[in-house]
């Protein structure tokens, strides 16, 4: 695809916005990228600010690859589980307790974690049980597929908070647990299934998850945007994954771990959009689950919220999207054929910083608006 970047005097909302939020200092940088089905071999891209502010200042480039963190969500664990859906390996109504007999909750089917629904926890720091267990000096140099073992008996102990199905509660477990579920499945580690079965066939290459070995100092990447400045991990987080959990398992996981760069998630888009997965497949993707009423999942996206949506006021009711808690999110509009990833490193070096909340709309809703006075 070829890349066009924007410009101040075709976006000028946009830099505004963008200028005002870094003024702010709501986070270091950003990229931010546009995908319309209408020119499908071309996306916009911009960079603004730093990539890494400590210990020394490293500049924002539209090519950074960014913690994608829960984005991982819906570009690796959901995308996994429709191609193996289209395949015939397994559907939408698998009972978890058919791969792990030894999984309680004999309710829980794969469609109800994609949506949230399963009853399971929000989030657990399964990453101090396994500090425990390993010690937290040794723990990078524990062999993976150890660590791996640890967290999958952790999850799998696990017993659901609510009626399955009754509440859509948004959780990490529930994708933790189907990230192993691919696993078992495929017989593959996650991260090699997904590259296999989605990333490599799409052709996108710029998705990717990195393994944890070794400390954040050993595995600092100064390509990547930083996160945070972590003590106990050693220094600044810059290509080694953010997400606790993530982590104490060895970098990759379905919830969480997945690193990559604005072209490639809009390849990513493009690629959804022009049938690699199947119609079925997609109407799964777009149509909020029926049960409980109130929800605004699909299996495995998020939809726009009625009030103060992230997505901003123009994208329509026929999208999805997805956010990330490093500062990254995207969005798509199937009525409006377009996407927009917005990509920060808001936690760098700290993650006391929540305005973005306020900012991302705004910045989606600038976007829209230039677009219009540019056609």
């Amino acid at each position: 695809m070829k890349i066009n970047l924007f410009t101040s005097s075709e976006f000028p909302k946009t830099y505004a916005v963008i200028n005002q939020a870094l003024d702010r200092k709501l986070f270091p940088g950003v990229v931010i990228g546009l995908w319309q089905a209408q020119s499908p071999e071309s996306v916009f891209l911009q960079a603004w600010g730093y990539r890494r502010e400590v210990p020394s200042a490293l500049p924002m480039f539209i090519d950074t690859s960014f913690d994608l963190a829960s984005l991982t969500k819906v570009l690796a664990t959901a995308a996994l589980t429709a191609r193996l859906v289209d395949r015939g390996w397994i559907s939408w109504d698998t009972p978890v307790s058919s791969i792990f007999p030894e999984f309680l909750s004999r309710e829980v089917r794969i469609r109800h974690l994609l949506s949230h629904t399963a009853g399971l926890a929000a989030w657990k720091p399964f990453w101090q049980d396994i500090r425990t267990q390993f010690s937290p000096t040794l723990l990078p140099q524990i062999p993976i597929e150890i660590r791996q073992a640890a967290m999958r008996q952790l999850i799998l102990s696990q017993v659901p908070d609510h009626p399955v199905g009754s509440q859509a509660v948004y959780s990490d477990l529930s994708f933790l647990l189907l990230g192993f579920v691919l696993e078992e499945i495929t017989q593959l580690p996650l991260d090699q299934a997904v590259a296999r079965w989605v990333w490599k066939p799409m052709g996108v290459e710029g998705l990717s998850f990195h393994r944890v070995i070794g400390s954040a100092e050993d595995q600092r990447l100064s390509q990547v945007a930083a996160t945070e400045a972590c003590s106990w991990r050693g220094g600044v987080l810059q290509g080694q994954v953010h997400d606790d959990n993530c982590w104490a398992m060895g970098g990759y996981g379905g919830h969480a771990g997945v690193f990559g760069d604005a072209f490639s998630i809009l390849q990513f888009v493009s690629q959804m959009w022009s049938g690699f997965f199947s119609q079925d497949t997609l109407s799964a993707f777009f149509t909020r689950v029926a049960q409980p009423k109130d929800s605004t999942r699909t299996l495995g996206w998020d939809t726009p919220s009625s009030q103060a949506s992230s997505a901003g006021k123009y994208f329509s009711k026929y999208s999805v999207g997805h956010l990330g808690f490093t500062g990254t999110s995207l969005w798509i509009d199937l009525e409006a054929k377009l996407s927009i990833t917005v990509l920060t490193n808001r936690v760098h070096p700290c993650r006391d910083r929540s305005e973005l909340k306020v900012f991302r709309p705004l910045i989606h809703d600038a976007l829209r608006e230039d677009l219009v006075k540019r056609v």
